[in-house]
């Protein structure tokens, strides 16, 4: 699955909440996460044949707020000036 992440989150880390098949848990993004990175919850998927639950995945999405302010405009010009990177490429899905 998806799962949006702000971009503090993303940055810094911090829980957020994941809907299941049995209902949200909440899950610890790892400081410095990159979109794409695939998180486990473990036995917290589909059940098999046997009933035996499988694991969820859920890839990161990060999401920037519908309407970015003019402080984070600021921000991103600042450091685009003084921390240009180039950004990897996409990670595949099943990478």
């Amino acid at each position: 699955m998806d799962l949006p992440v702000s971009v503090y989150d993303a940055v810094l880390g911090g829980k957020v909440e994941a809907p299941t098949p049995e209902g949200p848990v909440t899950l610890t993004v790892p400081k410095g996460a990159n979109a794409g990175a695939m998180l486990r919850l473990k036995g917290r998927g589909l059940p098999d044949a046997a009933g035996q639950r499988g694991d969820l995945l859920a890839r990161l999405v990060i999401t920037l707020p519908e309407k970015p302010d003019a402080e984070l405009t600021a921000f991103a010009e600042t450091w685009r000036a003084k921390r240009p990177y180039p950004p990897k490429a996409a990670p595949r899905r099943g990478a």
